[in-house]
């Protein structure tokens, strides 16, 4: 029985962090001036290829994206800020 409840109570607190993790992400798409298919499609023009991975940054105090971008066999992060619609930096990642 006391397992049971461990498995439980553990299961909460795992839960709760997981909803907290959304809405910070929430928050932050609802600060954002724009979306994140908009957000895509800067990106893909600053690097001319396609993206296949998007996501707010929920460890920034703004709203950022960060879009994954392949192109000619590599692959780029491209950090867009969801309040200027600029690109903040992009960069070819390495394994």
């Amino acid at each position: 029985m006391k397992k049971l409840i461990l498995i439980l109570l553990l299961s909460l607190v795992l839960a709760n962090g997981s909803f907290a993790k959304d809405s910070i992400d929430i928050e932050m798409i609802n600060k954002s001036a724009i979306t994140l298919q908009q957000a895509i499609s800067i990106a893909e023009k600053e690097i001319g290829g396609k993206a296949y991975a998007a996501a707010i940054d929920d460890d920034s105090f703004s709203p950022q994206f960060e879009v994954e971008i392949t192109k000619d066999g590599k692959v780029f992060e491209v950090r867009i800020d969801g309040m200027t619609q600029k690109v903040i930096g992009s960069r070819e990642e390495r394994d």
